[in-house]
C-alpha cells in the first residue's frame, strides 16, 4: 500500500466530516474551533500529511508551531507513520525553538552575531547581582523580578521601548532597565527575546520579511488560545503584508477558547476570539464531536460554559451514550468531603483501577485532607504535577522548626532552617557550626550557637541574627501546643512575608495557601487529642512512613490541580471543593474576565472525564485555622437541573458507602442496616421509618462534629456531649473564640 493509500484510508474512516473539511482547506486563513476531545492533534497532522502526498507541497515551507516539546514530538512521531520515507519533513516544534532557528540562520541581521541564550539559572544570577549593586535584597527576590519583567514582555508590543510610568512598578522598572543594559553589554538573549528579536526583524527588514514569506507558505499552530499578544503579533507579520493583505498560501490556528486557562502566564483568549478581526477572510470551521466523554458528561460541561459571553458558540456532543454518570454532593465539612471521595474511590477500584480515576481541586492546599483520608484508607494516591502535602519545601521548613523544639540535636532541621527566612548566615557560618558541633557533639543547636557568640567567632552582623534564632524558641517545648508553637515561628520569622518576597505571585499565593493550610491540619489533630508539638510531629511521621514506602508503579489515584489536569484524561473524575472562593478562587470573585476563566477552568475539569463525574461541595470549612461559612459556587447552579444533587451533611459512613454502591452498581456482601433505598428513576435519598434515628449519639439529638450557632459565640462544631440528669444536656464546642462548654438550650443546630 501507497503512503497516498494509506493516508486515503485514513482519511476517509478515521475522520469525522468537519475533521475532513478542515484539513482539506488549503487557501487562507482558517480558524479551527475544536471542543475538549475532539481530535484536534489529528486535524493538524492529517492536514499537514495532505499537504504533502496530495498537494505536493515541499516539506520545508511548511512550519507547524505549538507550545511544549512533548506536543512537538507527537505530532512528529503521527506525521512519520504516513511520510516514512521522506527524508525531509516540516518543522514541528515550539514558537521558541522556531524562532531560535530563524535567528541563527539570519546572523548577519543582527546587532549582536555572536549571541548566546540565557537559561533560567544565568537569569536568576544576573537579577541577583543587580538587587545586590541596587541593595534592593530585603525587597524583592530574583525570582520575583524574573515573573514581572517576563510579564512586561509578554503583555505589551516589543516595539513600545519605553515602559508605561504610571503601571510599572520602580523597583521593577528599575531592575528591567538594569537587566536589559547587562545582556545587551554580554551579547545574551533570555528566551522571551528569542520571539521579541524576530519580531524586530519582522517590522523593521522588509527583505527578511519578504524572504519568510517566499519560504514559508503554510503555517499551522496548535493550542491558539494560549498564545500571548507578542505570538500573535509574529503570526501577523508571518503572514501578512504591510498593508495588512494576507500573502502566503495558509495559515491554520486550531484551538479552543473554552480551555484558555493560563491568563497568569500571559495568554490572552482575546487572540482567538478576535482571530476574524485580524484576519477578515478567515473561514472558521467548528470541529465538536467529542470522542472521550459519554454525553450526559458533555450535557453537564456545555450547560456550564454556556454561561461565558467571550466565547464562540459550539456544543459538544458524543456518540457514547450513557445515564445517571453524575452525582453532587453537598457535604457538611471539608473532612466529610474527604471521607465521601474515599468512600467512593474504594468501590470505584472493585470494577476499575485506581490510576483510571482522578481528584481534582483549585488549589494545591486542598490535597491536605483528602491525602490524609486516603493515608487513613489504605489507598495508594499519587500527586500530579505538585508534591505531596508534608513532602512541600515551605511545610518541611515549619516541620523543621517544631522539630528543633523536640529534638535540639536534630543536625537535619537546623541546617534547614538557619538560612530561611534568609538571616545573612552563609555557608560559611554553617561550615562554622559544623565544625564545632562536631569537636562537641552532646551540645544542643543554641548551646552550640551561644558558643560562637561567647568565644567570638562571628561578627556581630551574624552574632544578632544567630540570637534571634535561639531567641525563636524561647517558651517553646515539647508540651506546647502544636498550633500555638508553628504560629509563633511563622510569626517571629516573618515566613509569610519571606515566601512573597521569594517567589513570583501565583507561587507565593500557593505556598502562603499551604503554610495556612498546616495551621488548620495542626488544629484538626489537636481536636482529636494531640495535643502538644511532639505527638503532632509522631503523627506526621506516621503519615509520611506510610507515604513513602508506596511502590511507585503500584495502581494509584491520582491528584492535581485542575490546572495540572489539561490535556488528561480518565474514566472516573472527582471535583472537589465547588464553593466561593475556591471555585471560582477568592482573587477572581471581583473580575468578570477572570470568573469567566475560572468557569472554563471547572469545563476543564468536567470534560476530563470519560465515563464518570463526581462533584462536592462542603458548607462548611475549615480555613486557614478558623470554621468558615462556605457558599456553594455560582457554578453549581449552573449544573444541569436533571443532574441527581444529594444533600449528604447527615450521612454516616455507611450511608455513604450504601448510597455510591448503588450508584456504581455494586453488589456489597454486608450492608449495615439501612435507612436509605434508592428509587429506580431518579435515585433520590428515602429515609425509611426506624425506632431511633441512627445518625444521633444520644437520645439528645446532638451528635458529634455538627456545626451550633450561639448568640455570643458565634458558629461552632461540637465536640462533647454530656447528659446530665432527663432535661439538661451541656454541649462542649470549639468557637472561633476557644473551645466552651454551653447548656445546650442555649445552643442552635445548623
Amino acid at each position: 500500500m501507497t503512503h497516498e493509500q494509506k493516508f486515503r484510508s485514513f482519511f476517509e474512516e478515521e475522520l469525522n466530516r468537519a475533521q475532513q473539511q478542515a484539513v482539506k482547506h488549503h487557501t487562507g486563513p482558517l480558524l479551527v474551533v475544536a471542543g475538549a476531545g475532539s481530535g484536534k492533534t489529528r486535524v493538524i497532522t492529517s492536514r499537514i500529511t495532505d499537504l504533502i502526498l496530495n498537494e505536493q507541497v515541499t516539506p520545508t515551507s511548511i512550519v507547524a508551531l505549538t507550545f511544549t516539546n512533548k506536543a512537538a514530538q507527537e505530532m512528529k512521531q503521527r506525521i512519520r507513520t504516513f511520510l516514512a520515507d521522506y527524508v525531509v519533513l516540516p518543522f514541528v516544534g515550539t514558537f521558541h525553538s522556531y524562532c531560535l532557528q530563524l535567528l541563527k540562520t539570519n546572523l548577519h541581521l543582527l546587532k549582536h552575531p555572536q549571541f548566546t541564550i540565557l537559561d533560567a539559572d544565568d537569569q536568576q544570577k544576573m537579577v541577583s547581582k543587580i538587587i545586590t549593586r541596587f541593595a534592593l535584597g530585603k525587597k524583592v527576590s530574583a525570582k520575583q523580578l524574573i515573573y514581572h519583567i517576563s510579564a512586561i514582555k509578554n503583555s505589551r508590543l516589543p516595539s513600545q521601548d519605553k515602559e508605561n510610568q504610571h503601571s510599572i512598578d520602580p523597583i521593577v522598572q528599575q531592575v528591567y532597565r538594569a537587566y536589559e543594559h547587562e545582556k545587551e553589554l554580554s551579547n545574551c538573549f533570555d528566551f522571551d527575546d528569542l520571539l521579541i528579536e524576530v519580531l524586530k526583524l519582522f517590522r523593521s527588514n522588509k527583505e527578511f520579511k519578504d524572504n519568510f514569506q517566499k519560504n514559508i507558505r503554510h503555517l499551522l499552530v496548535d493550542e491558539y488560545q494560549d498564545t500571548n499578544i507578542t505570538q500573535h503579533e509574529l503570526l501577523k507579520h508571518m503572514s501578512l503584508s504591510s498593508k495588512k493583505k494576507f500573502v502566503i498560501d495558509s495559515l491554520c490556528v486550531v484551538g479552543d477558547e473554552d480551555q484558555s486557562i493560563y491568563s497568569w502566564r500571559g495568554a490572552t483568549v482575546a487572540n482567538i476570539i478576535n482571530f476574524k478581526k485580524d484576519f477578515p477572510h478567515a473561514t472558521t470551521i467548528t470541529i465538536d464531536q467529542n470522542y472521550r466523554s459519554v454525553q450526559p458528561i458533555l450535557e453537564a460541561a456545555n450547560h456550564v460554559i454556556k454561561h461565558n459571553q467571550n466565547r464562540n458558540p459550539k456544543t459538544l456532543w458524543s456518540d457514547k451514550k450513557g445515564s445517571d454518570r453524575i452525582r453532587a454532593f453537598s457535604c457538611l465539612s471539608g473532612y466529610q468531603e474527604a471521607d465521601l471521595v474515599t468512600t467512593f474511590l474504594q468501590l470505584v477500584s472493585k470494577n476499575s483501577s485506581l490510576s483510571s480515576a482522578a481528584v481534582l481541586y483549585r488549589a494545591h492546599y486542598q490535597s491536605r485532607a483528602l491525602e490524609e483520608a486516603l493515608i487513613k484508607n489504605s489507598i495508594p494516591y499519587r500527586i500530579i504535577g505538585g508534591i505531596l502535602f508534608y513532602e512541600r519545601a515551605e511545610i518541611k521548613d515549619i516541620l523543621a522548626y517544631l522539630r528543633l523544639i523536640v529534638n535540639p540535636f536534630d543536625r537535619v532541621s537546623f541546617f534547614r532552617v538557619i538560612n530561611t527566612p534568609s538571616r545573612g548566615l552563609g555557608e560559611k557560618f554553617e561550615e562554622l557550626v559544623y565544625v564545632h558541633w562536631n569537636q562537641d557533639p552532646f551540645l544542643t543547636f543554641k548551646q552550640v550557637c551561644q558558643k560562637l557568640i561567647d568565644e567570638q567567632l562571628i561578627t556581630l552582623s551574624r552574632k544578632e541574627s544567630v540570637q534571634e534564632f535561639i531567641e525563636l524558641f524561647d517558651g517553646l517545648t515539647n508540651q506546647t501546643s502544636a498550633h500555638k508553637a508553628a504560629e509563633e515561628i511563622i510569626k517571629k520569622t516573618h515566613y509569610l512575608m519571606h515566601l512573597k518576597n521569594a517567589h513570583d505571585p501565583e507561587e507565593a499565593r500557593a505556598k502562603t495557601e499551604n503554610v495556612k493550610e498546616l495551621l488548620q491540619a495542626i488544629k484538626h489533630f489537636e481536636e482529636q487529642g494531640l495535643n502538644n508539638v511532639s505527638s503532632f510531629l509522631d503523627e506526621v511521621a506516621l503519615m509520611q512512613e506510610k507515604t513513602t514506602k508506596k511502590d511507585d508503579n503500584k495502581d494509584a489515584v491520582q491528584l492535581m490541580t485542575l490546572h495540572a489536569a489539561k490535556g488528561l484524561e480518565f474514566d472516573t473524575v472527582v471535583i472537589t471543593g465547588l464553593e466561593e472562593g475556591l471555585l471560582p478562587s477568592s482573587h477572581s470573585l471581583h473580575d468578570h474576565e477572570l470568573v469567566e476563566e475560572e468557569r472554563r477552568l471547572l469545563y476543564v475539569g468536567i470534560t476530563r472525564a470519560r465515563e464518570r463525574l463526581l462533584l462536592s461541595c462542603a458548607r462548611y470549612r475549615h480555613t486557614f485555622g478558623q470554621m468558615e461559612h462556605q457558599t456553594a459556587s455560582r457554578f453549581w447552579s449552573e449544573i444541569p437541573q436533571a443532574i441527581v444533587q444529594e444533600d449528604c451533611s447527615h450521612w454516616q459512613q455507611h450511608q455513604m458507602r450504601s448510597y455510591c454502591a448503588s450508584w456504581l452498581n455494586i453488589k456489597q456482601l454486608t450492608i449495615a442496616p439501612s435507612v436509605i433505598t434508592f428509587g429506580a428513576a431518579t435515585k433520590k435519598v428515602v429515609e425509611q421509618p426506624t425506632p431511633q434515628p441512627i445518625a444521633k449519639v444520644s437520645t439528645s439529638g446532638w451528635k458529634k462534629n455538627q456545626p451550633v450557632q450561639h448568640q455570643s459565640f458565634g458558629i461552632g462544631v461540637v465536640q462533647k456531649i454530656e447528659e446530665k440528669g432527663q432535661d439538661t444536656i451541656y454541649i462542649t464546642a470549639r468557637f472561633k473564640m476557644g473551645v466552651k462548654k454551653v447548656d445546650a438550650k442555649f445552643l442552635k443546630a445548623i
